[in-house]
């Protein structure tokens, strides 16, 4: 079965505002109708030249028919849809796609809402956790008996013991005074505990989410960028620049110092940069390839930090408090320019057939590194494989996450269990390979490998994660990792879903959440699948 594109949805909408019949636009088309009905159906493919054609009657720029940004708003609102408290309305594909290609705006509002909604949930799980765990409001609450027990004990005493003389009474008072002011000090502190965590802010799309959608609608190809790290190349006179390059930049260009500093006086954090001393403090503990990372990163920051704030306010996707990350994502995106110019790392992409580990030589990188890289070939005229990427930590958590190649990675939640990325988590350091097949029959091959991050020590632990590149099926080819598999017709193809609440397939045993619809084959399949949570 051939991946949607749902691009039919959208022709029919532009050819009824245009008040043509199918009989009319297939005749301008020199298409029969019912081809043209078969197209609007996304049961068949819209070709480059009926595009054209349809952009030149239709009077459409041909990017209106660009399904990427249409797949991504068609990934959430489903996603959405199926949220279990909307589990009873079962609305089908179609129905979803026809949504957001006739009603694009109000799907975008939907989108929004439901994301104030997810946020609301979350803070009032986190409170509730908090509430139930800990241990401030444990010891206030403790706090709290004893004090009420102890001012209701000593008015008792006062009030049975009327001859009490007035030394001993005064000193009761004291005591119950000086309780009753401990217990309003208690109340207002476990009352201002109640109190946190709830702004308006936590309604809104989160700062991560938001500078995550930024680089999506950018498609993670930044030209202006491109061009600033080539020229800040040219000016230090090496592409790709080494540690040594950058460090005498700094210092000459921003007067920065560099200090390497052992744990005894640097235990906190990788990287400080003293704004005020103009003094850069990097840990021992950091390989090659990230200290060059972060002196190229410095060195964006300080040079072309305007630049970076231009794009940014010209977008309008970020929420409240996200700017920061926006700007630390195209820092990020500059650092990687700069550390692997773009028509030499795409060649030696292309000459090596995407071998991470040999590209990882060849420029002094780390494995995390290359894979960022790869998915930033977008140039018109020179690109790469479309790749998308995703990192999860050992918790399944996804950290990071991109695609250009097609694959829905959901926003809300976990993924799929058995994507490649979990899996190579079974065996540390080593390349895992996997053709996953969507349950719309979209093919995908993917790569997954764990890495761990520096530690600065024993006292702190070590941060791993797993992170998977992949792309559609039909650019395999192009990667060293698929050679010996006949791509055309695999012997192993794992079925997969997007994640539990959005996949339908029937018997699935590695279910952790009820499947999205109540249809028959579900029914069956939750009657004979073993139940979640059972052996």
């Amino acid at each position: 079965m051939a991946k949607q594109t749902f691009l039919g949805a959208k022709l029919r909408r532009l050819r009824l505002e245009k008040k043509l019949s199918q009989v009319e636009l297939a005749a301008e088309l020199g298409i029969s109708a019912s081809y043209l009905n078969l197209i609007e159906h996304d049961r068949r493919d819209l070709t480059v030249p009926i595009l054209l054609k349809l952009a030149q009657i239709l009077k459409v720029d041909p990017l209106v028919f660009a399904s990427e940004q249409d797949g991504r708003l068609l990934a959430d609102l489903t996603e959405a849809l199926h949220d279990p408290v909307l589990q009873d309305e079962n609305l089908s594909k179609d129905e979803i796609s026809n949504l957001v290609a006739d009603h694009p705006a109000p799907s975008r509002a939907f989108i929004k809402l439901y994301q104030s909604y997810k946020a609301v949930v979350a803070d009032l799980e986190y409170m509730s956790e908090r509430l139930s765990q800990d241990t401030l409001l444990s010891d206030s609450s403790f706090r709290l008996r004893t004090l009420v027990t102890s001012i209701l004990s000593l008015a008792e005493i006062m009030k049975d013991n009327a001859d009490m003389n007035s030394e001993q009474r005064q000193e009761f008072l004291d005591i119950v005074f000086n309780d009753s002011k401990s217990l309003a000090d208690t109340v207002n502190e476990m009352l201002s505990f109640a109190g946190r965590g709830h702004s308006s802010e936590a309604t809104t799309m989160s700062p991560a989410d938001a500078a995550t959608d930024f680089i999506q609608q950018n498609n993670n190809y930044f030209p202006d960028i491109e061009q600033a790290a080539s020229d800040l190349n040219t000016k230090m006179g090496a592409s790709p620049p080494n540690i040594q390059c950058l460090t005498d930049y700094l210092l000459k260009q921003f007067n920065v110092s560099v200090e390497y500093a052992t744990k005894d006086r640097h235990d906190t954090e990788i990287s400080l940069y003293d704004e005020n001393r103009k003094h850069l403090i990097l840990s021992n503990s950091l390989p090659p390839s990230s200290v060059k990372f972060h002196l190229a990163l410095l060195a964006g920051q300080l040079e072309f930090g305007d630049q970076f704030w231009k794009i940014i306010r010209s977008s309008n996707l970020f929420a409240q408090g996200a700017e920061a990350k926006g700007f630390d994502a195209l820092a990020n995106y500059f650092a990687g320019a700069c550390l692997f110019p773009y028509d030499l790392f795409h060649e030696a992409a292309e000459t090596m057939r995407y071998d991470i580990e040999l590209m990882q030589q060849q420029f002094g990188a780390s494995y995390e590194q290359i894979c960022h890289r790869l998915t930033t070939l977008h140039k018109p005229e020179k690109s790469g494989i479309p790749f998308h990427l995703i990192r999860t930590d050992v918790a399944g958590n996804i950290s990071k996450r991109f695609s250009a190649s097609g694959l829905r990675i959901p926003r809300y939640g976990s993924a799929c269990p058995r994507w490649v990325v979990h899996a190579s988590y079974l065996t540390p350091g080593v390349i895992c390979t996997q053709i996953s097949e969507m349950p719309d029959g979209g093919q995908f091959f993917s790569i997954a490998r764990t890495v761990t991050k520096p530690s600065l020590g024993f006292k702190h632990p070590k941060r791993h994660y797993a992170i998977s590149i992949g792309c559609d099926i039909s650019h395999a080819n192009r990667l060293i990792y698929a050679d010996g598999i006949n791509l055309a017709a695999p012997k192993t193809v794992m079925p997969v879903g997007i994640s539990c609440r959005l996949c339908d397939r029937p018997g699935c045993t590695h279910r952790a959440a009820p499947p999205p619809t109540n249809s028959n084959n579900a029914t069956r399949a939750r009657n004979i699948s073993p139940g979640i949570g059972d052996w």
